[in-house]
């Protein structure tokens, strides 16, 4: 493949856009077939094309006619509808000699789905037709951009081409093809063909698996073996109730079928060989190369499966790294970097919607003495102790790091200063019923806590910082294991909280 970017069709003909405003005006509630007669007659391309088109043994009508309203008449809004997509698909298609394999891929399966249609007697086979000349539009679309590549692609077995489409970083054409049907308004059930046509195992939807038995079908006139694409193919029909000289029928009309579109649509797509004619040309060294591609294409499929997992695995390693590096080791809360990253992103949001965020800031009291006296190891033992208490005393989605040594923060959203001092207090509280056991001697300790608050964001959070340090300073100095607010914080609550 030559491109490993996601195709970016170049700008329709005028051919392909009035094509299209007549398949929307089609798909309206109640279409009015003069307003179709005048979208078709402003572009005098597109009603010459049309008018060849219902002219072409194609769609057999008994008479020639050679009036844009009497065509469009005969038609109905669903032919029109038909006859408008296959345009603007025959138009993606670029008028070059090695771009014939695009077209007669997607003829094939438009042919196929009709056929198919038919012999399931459904009531609209020709409307299945659109949706298998759509199976492959996702392909075209990469022709206007990468034609060699697209060429590339459509020239090899059917039931690969997404192998080959993931091997070199594309999105399969199933996806491409289901999103511009979704810009054609196409139905969602035909979007879903689309995009499904392709699936391992046969979607359960009746159009999906329509589209994916005539993928099938159509896949057994290209290239790859013939004898197990056929197989394949009659394996398929059989699912939708096809078989024996039925199946034999359809199989039998897919080229002829093809041929006789592509004239309709004033496109040469070469000519079309049926299956016994495949057979006789294949030479025996072509079936053991083909058994020696189906060896590849099983190696291609085990790699880019490993590629896949193997870039699973980085993302879950990546995650995990930026956990690492966002968390404190000793406690398990957010380090300081992280804590402050999330600060001002919860202080932007509070500022946005105009709601108070409260900082309510912890230290441990006589932290340094325990250090001297039993060891750091003990110290340790009590900050590893004190985070999940810390996290178990707030909500889900408040915020609660180390901000250094024996200092922890918490930021609560969406917090008055009342409820940030009942937080406090429950914090305060935790603590000081804190026992960690260590060298066969209980550590216990207590905090001394500050609290802030910002209303709807105002000023910074290097200042609410400072008001919530300063009030854990005043809790020191009214005697530790106590709760303090901020200078000017209205509001007033009982017990040790001042």
């Amino acid at each position: 493949m030559t491109s490993s970017r996601t195709p970016r069709p170049s700008a329709p003909s005028p051919l392909a856009l009035i094509a299209t405003r007549i398949v929307a005006e089609s798909l309206k509630p109640d279409p009015c077939l003069a307003e179709l007669s005048d979208m078709a007659r402003s572009d005098a391309g597109f009603a010459v094309r049309l008018i060849a088109t219902v002219n072409s043994g194609a769609f057999g009508l008994r008479r020639q006619v050679s009036d844009v309203m009497q065509a469009i008449s005969l038609l109905g809004t669903r032919g029109v509808r038909n006859i408008g997509l296959g345009l603007a698909i025959s138009d993606m298609v670029p008028a070059k000699a090695e771009a014939r394999v695009l077209l007669a891929n997607s003829l094939r399966r438009a042919v196929a789905a009709r056929a198919i249609a038919e012999r399931m007697g459904l009531e609209k086979p020709d409307e299945l037709f659109s949706v298998g000349l759509f199976l492959e539009v996702g392909l075209l679309s990469r022709a206007r951009e990468d034609l060699v590549g697209a060429v590339e692609l459509a020239r090899r077995p059917a039931a690969h081409r997404p192998v080959f489409e993931r091997a070199v970083g594309l999105e399969c054409h199933g996806q491409v093809g289901a999103r511009i049907a979704r810009e054609f308004q196409l139905p969602e059930a035909v979007q879903a063909a689309i995009r499904e046509h392709h699936a391992r195992v046969p979607p359960s939807e009746p159009i999906s698996r329509l589209a994916w038995v005539a993928e099938r079908v159509a896949a057994a006139f290209e290239a790859g073996d013939v004898t197990k694409n056929r197989a394949l193919g009659l394996e398929a029909l059989a699912l939708v109730g096809i078989q024996g000289d039925a199946a034999a029928e359809v199989f039998e009309r897919v080229p002829k079928e093809a041929a006789a579109a592509a004239v309709a649509f004033d496109r040469d797509i070469g000519p079309q060989s049926d299956l016994d004619s495949l057979a006789r040309d294949a030479q025996r060294s072509l079936v053991e190369l083909n058994v020696e591609y189906e060896a590849v294409i099983q190696r291609l499929e085990q790699i880019v499966a490993e590629k896949e997992q193997l870039a699973l695995e980085l993302q879950h390693a990546n995650e995990r790294l930026s956990t690492q590096a966002a968390t404190d080791e000793l406690t398990g809360l957010l380090n300081k970097r992280a804590f402050t990253e999330a600060m001002a992103r919860d202080f932007a949001r509070a500022r946005r919607a105009g709601t108070p965020i409260s900082l309510v800031m912890a230290d441990l009291d006589w932290f340094k003495r325990l250090n001297d006296t039993r060891g750091h190891l003990a110290g340790d033992a009590l900050l590893r102790a004190l985070g999940p208490s810390l996290t178990a005393s707030v909500r889900g989605g408040d915020v609660v790091g180390r901000f250094g040594g024996e200092e922890f923060v918490l930021l609560l959203p969406n917090t008055e200063i009342d409820h940030a001092m009942i937080v406090a207090e429950r914090v305060r509280r935790a603590a000081e019923a804190l026992v960690v056991p260590f060298d066969g001697e209980p550590i216990r300790c207590t905090l001394s806590v500050g609290v802030a608050v910002s209303d709807a964001g105002a000023g910074t959070p290097d200042q609410l910082l400072e008001r919530a340090d300063a009030a854990l300073y005043a809790a020191k100095h009214a005697g530790k294991n106590c709760v303090r607010r901020a200078s000017g914080e209205r509001g007033g609550l009982a017990s040790r909280v001042a």
